[in-house]
């Protein structure tokens, strides 16, 4: 039973061996990462944008998922636009966009449509690249290692290393620069802190300045309204001495007694004393005078 006819059995036949798993295909997962949007999957096109954990994504999907609040696992570490920046790329003079495959020409994929301005490598995944924070610049890793400067070989802006942020990192880095972006954000925290608290101060001095000249101004201004009410006062005490005076002068019995050649000596109700000190009384019409020619002060 079995084996008849002349036949061989292999092995793989007789022994159940355990499947290898199916493995991917390096090169074109990483064309693939390097032509793709990170979170729509759709192919790159302009304007492009990178996270600070160098992904990159095509700015419409992302702002069109950050409107629409999407909780989605990719993009967690991105609340706003200060958390990604725009892309300055170089564009590639050799590549050609292609249209559909139609099995009659070669098709190169190695071929990207931007490249390093520096050192013209296509940025096809094949080499390492890396963006600047600050503006956004993208170069190759080559570039920065080997032309070290303290500016951007592309914008001429300042850099410094902790702005660099590397394009697609593998697994293994993807530590490192959660760390970094950690770092980042919380030296960004501090600094706008501190500069919030110093104009904090510098509004509270310029409010104390102007504090105390205010109660100056204040001050002074008191001591002109008080001034000014003083006399005011005076004016109206003086006034109202005047307003009695005048309604005296006006009274109608007072009037009667002046037009009648009134006298404290025909007065019968004031006393001798009083009458004396009047140039009416008997004893001041007795008194001796001076002669008119000697004037002698003597006689009063």
């Amino acid at each position: 039973m079995g084996c008849d006819g002349g036949t061989i059995p292999r092995r793989d036949e007789l022994v159940k061996t355990k499947k290898k798993p199916e493995q991917k295909d390096k090169n074109s997962e990483r064309l693939y990462r390097w032509k793709h949007c990170a979170v729509s999957q759709a192919p790159l096109k302009a304007p492009i944008v990178a996270c600070e954990m160098g992904r990159i994504y095509n700015k419409e999907e992302l702002l069109t998922r950050l409107l629409d609040r999407a909780s989605e696992r990719g993009i967690s570490h991105i609340k706003g636009l200060k958390d990604f920046k725009e892309l300055n790329l170089t564009p590639n003079p050799g590549y050609q966009r292609r249209g559909a495959d139609l099995g009659d020409a070669y098709n190169d994929n190695q071929t990207a449509e931007y490249i390093c301005p520096v050192t013209s490598l296509e940025m096809n995944g094949k080499y390492r690249f890396s963006f600047i924070w600050s503006c956004g610049c993208v170069l190759s890793e080559r570039s920065l290692k080997e032309v070290k400067s303290e500016v951007c070989h592309k914008c001429g802006k300042p850099l410094s290393e902790d702005d660099i942020i590397p394009l697609n990192p593998t697994e293994e880095e993807q530590e490192s620069v959660r760390s970094a972006m950690m770092v980042r954000r919380a030296t960004a925290k501090a600094a706008k802190k501190a500069k919030k608290e110093g104009k904090r101060s510098a509004e509270e001095e310029e409010g104390e300045t102007s504090k105390t000249n205010g109660g100056k101004v204040k001050k002074m201004q008191k001591l002109s309204e008080g001034a000014s009410s003083s006399g005011e006062i005076n004016n109206k005490s003086t006034l109202r001495v005047h307003g009695a005076a005048s309604a005296v002068l006006r009274d109608k019995d007072f009037e009667k007694i002046r037009s009648a050649g009134f006298s404290v000596a025909a007065d019968p109700k004031a006393s001798e004393v009083y009458k004396s000190l009047f140039d009416t009384h008997k004893t001041a019409q007795k008194k001796q005078s001076a002669h008119w020619v000697t004037c002698n002060p003597q006689y009063f």
